[in-house]
């Protein structure tokens, strides 16, 4: 008899704030991030089968997806040999700035506990995400977060009031390594304040939120892909909050007045010729 799947969301993310603080000794960038999961979402199904990884996600399919990366963590942590099959249906584009690949990697892991009867307390999970990708430790718990070092020291923070977003990506795309490159020739990096950021999520308002927004990758990415400011303008223009690049982009994020509000924007946008828009909203985590 044939398995069933098990299946999850493995929900996208946006960085409400990124700082870079500068460069460490092991090359990695030492960040303060304010990280938030979002309802846009890839589902990602597996089951025991054959005798090796599989990994189908169409051009993303194989050994080189993170999800596969972390299917091969796992069973080596559980000393399992057998095969694994990973469908995943993809909805978050790539190359955003929305961890699009690395919450394939954390609902692979949170599958494959439940698949083997949670073997794995929450710490290994953790070490076994860092070992695929800063993002991954995130994407496995998920709402709002205070993250440090390379992202991967993560901390809770309050929970984000529930925010309807809009989401707008160039057709072109910024790879993470180039955005910093860039950074380190031309930027400057910058701080948060956690206690500043605590004090805006506890009011429970989105324009508050908006006050603090900021991300040091922005303009080296907008070097990169002119479309990211022109979009950040068109959103404000549109009355978003606020608006912002997500991560190291190239997609860009506006906190919209409600959701007919976004429904709306989203339209005009569309109309413009911008093909690709979503809209989302916040969400409290996995």
């Amino acid at each position: 008899m044939e398995q069933t799947f098990l299946t999850t969301f493995a929900y996208a993310k946006i960085n409400l704030a990124l700082a870079i603080r500068g460069i460490r000794e092991d090359g990695y960038h030492e960040l303060q991030s304010v990280m938030q999961s979002i309802d846009l979402h890839d589902i990602v199904r597996i089951r025991r089968r054959g005798e090796k990884v599989v990994c189908r996600c169409g051009a993303l399919s194989g050994p080189g997806n993170l999800a596969h990366k972390a299917a091969e963590l796992f069973l080596e942590q559980c000393g399992q040999s057998e095969g694994i099959e990973i469908e995943i249906q993809k909805n978050i584009p790539i190359q955003a700035g929305l961890a699009g690949g690395s919450t394939d990697a954390a609902a692979t892991l949170r599958l494959l506990n439940q698949l083997y009867g949670n073997p794995l307390g929450k710490d290994v999970l953790l070490k076994l995400a860092e070992q695929c990708g800063a993002d991954v430790g995130f994407c496995l718990q998920g709402g709002t977060m205070w993250a440090t070092g390379r992202g991967e020291r993560l901390e809770l923070l309050p929970t984000a009031p529930e925010m309807d977003v809009l989401l707008v990506k160039p057709s072109a795309g910024v790879k993470t390594r180039e955005a910093y490159h860039r950074f380190d020739v031309f930027g400057q990096g910058g701080s948060l304040s956690r206690t500043d950021w605590e004090k805006a999520l506890n009011q429970d308002s989105a324009q508050q939120i908006v006050e603090l927004l900021y991300n040091d990758l922005e303009p080296a990415s907008i070097q990169m892909v002119p479309e990211i400011l022109e979009l950040k303008q068109l959103l404000l223009e549109e009355e978003c909050y606020g608006s912002l690049m997500s991560g190291s982009g190239s997609c860009v994020f506006g906190i919209a007045q409600g959701k007919q509000h976004a429904q709306e924007v989203a339209k005009r946008l569309r109309k413009k010729g911008f093909q690709n828009v979503w809209v989302t909203r916040t969400v409290s985590g996995n």
